[in-house]
């Protein structure tokens, strides 16, 4: 027996799906007769409702078939009395089914309280051209209820694209009311409207949502994503269309399709600055710096850009080595007051690295005044009060930052930093040792070393960084006496087994070395350096496997091209004899 849908109480009218006489030859072009008893039905409840809900419900006959949930097929319509029981408790006006058989569909109309028949017509249907019976039928069924009005124009498609546009709606209604596909490619019937009528507004709407119901459900995403690709090869505008194809681009895992739909929508509707905004930071992703460039200046000049599409468009001008025009677009966002957070960090880091650590700093303070709990803006403001001397303010800062849990990346250098902060003339003394050794004076750079253990004798970084300097200057054997002096005041000192892992290496000292690099990896997991170091002692130790991994996380992290590219080549298996 057909299961009930539940239904609100107030009903005006439930429109059943129509029963398919037996032995209906198929007709080519047009949708099968199943989806025909369900789909024209559907159609005409929604012409019905006016494009809202004036109460006319639709009900397809659901059951199991196989032990799976499944549409009913019916041969001929139920009689009066299972009609009315199938429509439940709730009142409704009236109940209306039909009867597909060869050239004609046969109309019923009951009233469902008297439980008598209103109406019982019949009237021409050809498969070909399904739809030319819906005015007809909302006239007749509008008339009963008493609703004024005349019936709305025929959906204009036509031959197959028409067929192929009932057999998506019917998949889509399959997928609502979740029951099993049984075709072998459940996306054939979207791909297939997207050839045959691509422009059309109706075909759009439903081929996006089935993409979406397809992601909602968690299957297909490599399909989906290849629909879209479709979609964005064949569908030009509206601009709301394309953004929304966009969204489901990119839930399907495709950011480079997301991107140019996003694009393409913005370019039609540049005053959106919500649009342009995503599209740009889509775009930046992609690494497509000058389409964000000109996407976003167009909208700047329109007075159109928001504050985060303008650090979206200082981050590629960053990117593409354009310093004057970044420096332009920070000092325009530094000065206007409720920046988002993200952006304040940008703004910030970009001051900061342009040695402008006050302005940074006053940027962060202000930001932070409203959103103190942000962690990364602390640990910028941090950054920003040591570089101009402010330790005490640069420790709190710091110390919140970890408190409130920074991004997993930047964690070790934030922590090295408040250890620099916490101890009276670390951070200085630190600063003139690697200020001279990015100099390349090693003098200068050991004499400050030296200045500074005798200052800060009990942090582990002072050790260290005169270790650092005597490797630097060759002296191998004093290098490894002081980092490890710096292990037994702090051995979770990152940096110290990073660097005494290396040393070991070039003594041939490999397993020892190798022991060091793997501690500081552990300490340190993102630090594309350490990695580049255990990618050479594996391969050192005869494993080019995983060798080419650490190279290839490196990678990932961001480590500098060249360096990875003279890694890579260096650690590579030697061909077989």
């Amino acid at each position: 027996m057909p299961q009930r849908l539940d239904r609100p109480v107030m009903t005006a009218a439930v429109v059943f799906a129509f029963a398919t006489a037996d032995g209906l030859p198929p007709v080519a072009g047009a949708a099968p007769y199943d989806v025909l008893a369900r789909q024209v039905p559907r159609l005409l409840v929604t012409r019905l409702n006016g494009g809202g809900d004036r109460g006319v419900r639709f009900f397809p006959f659901l059951g199991h078939v196989d032990g799976q949930r499944a549409f009913l097929r019916l041969a001929e319509p139920l009689d009066l009395p299972a009609l009315v029981r199938l429509q439940g408790q709730s009142p409704a006006r009236l109940l209306c089914d039909g009867w597909i058989r060869a050239g004609a569909l046969e109309l019923r109309v009951v009233d469902a309280e008297a439980q008598r028949l209103l109406l019982r017509q019949e009237l021409p249907f050809d498969p070909r051209r399904p739809l030319d019976v819906l005015p007809r039928l909302e006239f007749e069924l509008t008339g009963l209820l008493g609703w004024p009005g005349r019936p709305q124009p025929p959906l204009d498609l036509a031959g197959e694209a028409l067929g192929w546009f009932l057999v998506l709606k019917d998949a889509l209604l399959r997928c609502e009311a979740n029951l099993h596909d049984p075709a072998p490619d459940p996306l054939r019937p979207a791909r297939r409207c997207l050839e045959l009528a691509p422009a059309h507004a109706d075909v759009q709407e439903v081929v996006l949502a089935f993409a979406a119901h397809w992601l909602r459900r968690g299957e297909r995403h490599e399909e989906v994503a290849t629909l879209l690709q479709a979609f964005a090869d064949r569908v030009a505008r509206p601009a709301p269309v394309l953004e929304r194809a966009a969204a489901l681009a990119q839930a399907a895992g495709d950011e480079a399709n997301a991107a140019m739909l996003a694009q393409r929508a913005a370019w039609l509707q540049p005053e959106r600055a919500d649009l342009v905004e995503r599209a740009a930071a889509l775009l930046f992703r992609a690494g497509r710096n000058d389409e964000v460039r000109a996407l976003v200046e167009t909208a700047h000049a329109r007075g159109a850009a928001s504050v985060a599409a303008l650090a979206q468009l200082a981050a590629a001008c960053d990117r593409g080595g354009d310093r004057e025009r970044r420096r332009e677009l920070i000092d325009d966002l530094r000065q206007r007051a409720g920046l988002p957070v993200p952006v304040a960090r940008l703004v910030v880091s970009f001051l900061l690295e342009d040695g402008r650590a006050a302005e940074a700093r006053d940027t962060a303070a202000r930001v932070l005044a409203a959103a103190p709990q942000h962690a990364m803006l602390q640990f910028e403001y941090g950054r920003a009060c040591l570089l101009l001397d402010e330790t005490a303010a640069a420790a709190a800062a710091l110390e919140r930052a970890l408190a409130l849990g920074v991004l997993p990346a930047v964690e070790p250098q934030a922590r090295r930093l408040q250890r620099l902060a916490a101890i009276p003339g670390l951070w200085t003394g630190a600063r003139a040792v690697e200020q001279a050794l990015a100099a390349g004076d090693l003098p200068r750079a050991l004499a400050a070393a030296r200045a500074l253990v005798r200052a800060a004798g009990a942090s582990a970084d002072a050790w260290y960084l005169l270790g650092l300097v005597q490797h630097r200057c060759g002296r191998e054997r004093r290098a490894e006496r002081l980092l490890r002096q710096a292990l037994r005041r702090d051995e979770a000192c990152a940096d110290a087994h990073n660097r005494l892992g290396v040393l070991l290496l070039t003594r041939g000292a490999l397993a020892a070395g190798h022991h060091h690099l793997q501690r500081a990896h552990a300490l340190a997991p993102h630090d594309p350096s350490t990695l580049l170091h255990l990618a050479q002692a594996a391969a050192l130790l005869g494993d080019h496997e995983a060798a080419e991994r650490h190279v290839a996380a490196a990678e990932g992290l961001g480590a500098e091209p060249g360096m990875v590219a003279a890694v890579r080549l260096s650690v590579q298996a030697p061909p077989a004899a």
